[in-house]
């Protein structure tokens, strides 16, 4: 959908330390091969910092550079892609406790790593049907810890960081403008991050072991045939991207920047690279390998990291590309109408740079 006067008018993050990837091959933790093969460099870790309270760190961030009071805020929403901390409990008003407060409404968003660009596409609506000056807070938080995870083998093709992030969005100003997004589903591939042999279980991590993510994809591939999958998540992802250019009434070609899933190097080639027809130094390749998959965040800390190192300028067009498991794509083009200056010591994502 093509949108008017929706802005993007803060960003924030809360990232903790990358662990190198030569770590983890070397206490067994990652395989030499994959290692190689993905070329990441490292990961981020958090060693005690919670999911929401990486969130609820970021949502302040974001609100201090927005310039908006706490009140301008009508909605929160909270996205995820693994355990918050607790089970059976609403973290999303955890978030709202943390940062703004009051009434408005706050939902989480348990839609795998998709969560963060779905939230920007849900809270539109809203915005636009309440008063003028309207914000909504999104943030995300995750932390892939053990036992039940393992950021560096339980899935296959990328490893998974630690961290929180934050948008503000508004009505009436910004750094950026939302010019379209669009959201999608194809349920045929529900099957493929789910066991389908064990079949489903009372609660969680009965088994005691680390999430086996990669067996489940495996499984699903032999039965559906790799082709096939390979196939239609491209055609989706293409269609999705295509229709929402479309409605923002512009091309790749004049694309700045693409921010993409940070992902393995041959995941990331063969899922987006190539169905796309995009370069890869036309991506945060080279920030993203530092980082990892940051859950449902990955989009959000990539153009705060763009802003925050001063690689935009006033009318740059960024498409910004959230793919989530079930499977799902959330597309948006935004155009920079100010550039901040947020390069003090607070820019977490150049320290990862760094």
């Amino acid at each position: 959908m093509r949108w008017n006067d929706i802005y993007i008018a803060g960003l924030g993050t809360r990232l903790p330390s990358p662990e190198p990837a030569e770590t983890a091959v070397s206490e067994g933790r990652y395989s030499t091969q994959e290692c190689k093969d993905n070329e990441l460099i490292s990961a981020l870790v958090s060693e005690s910092e919670p999911a929401v309270d990486m969130a609820a760190a970021a949502g302040r961030q974001a609100m201090a550079r927005s310039g908006l009071d706490a009140e301008a805020v009508t909605l929160l929403l909270h996205a995820h892609t693994y355990h918050q901390g607790e089970d059976l409990w609403t973290p999303a008003t955890y978030v709202q406790q943390h940062t703004i407060g009051g009434s408005a409404p706050s939902i989480q968003l348990n839609h795998g790593c998709d969560g963060g660009m779905v939230a920007l596409h849900l809270a539109i609506p809203t915005l636009l049907a309440g008063p003028e000056g309207a914000a909504a807070l999104l943030t995300t938080g995750d932390r892939f810890a053990p036992p039940g995870f393992n950021r560096w083998s339980s899935d296959i093709g990328l490893a998974f960081g630690d961290g929180g992030t934050a948008m503000v969005a508004a009505r009436g100003g910004g750094v950026a403008r939302v010019l379209a997004t669009h959201s999608s589903s194809e349920p045929f591939f529900e099957g493929l991050y789910r066991d389908t042999d064990r079949g489903f279980t009372d609660a969680p991590h009965l088994a005691g072991t680390p999430l086996d993510l990669r067996g489940r994809k495996k499984r699903f591939a032999e039965r559906e045939g790799l082709d096939t999958v390979m196939g239609r998540l491209s055609a989706a992802l293409v269609e999705n991207v295509e229709q929402t250019l479309a409605e923002a009434g512009t091309d790749l070609d004049q694309m700045v920047k693409i921010v993409l899933p940070n992902l393995g190097k041959p995941l990331l080639s063969w899922q987006l690279l190539a169905p796309l027809k995009i370069d890869l130094d036309r991506t945060l390749w080279e920030w993203g390998r530092r980082t990892a998959h940051i859950g449902a965040g990955d989009q959000f800390a990539g153009l705060t990291y763009l802003l925050e190192s001063g690689q935009l300028r006033a009318g740059d067009l960024v498409v910004l590309v959230g793919v989530g498991i079930g499977y799902c794509w959330t597309t948006a083009v935004v155009q920079i109408e100010d550039v901040p200056d947020w390069s003090g010591p607070d820019a977490e994502t150049l320290r990862v740079a760094g």
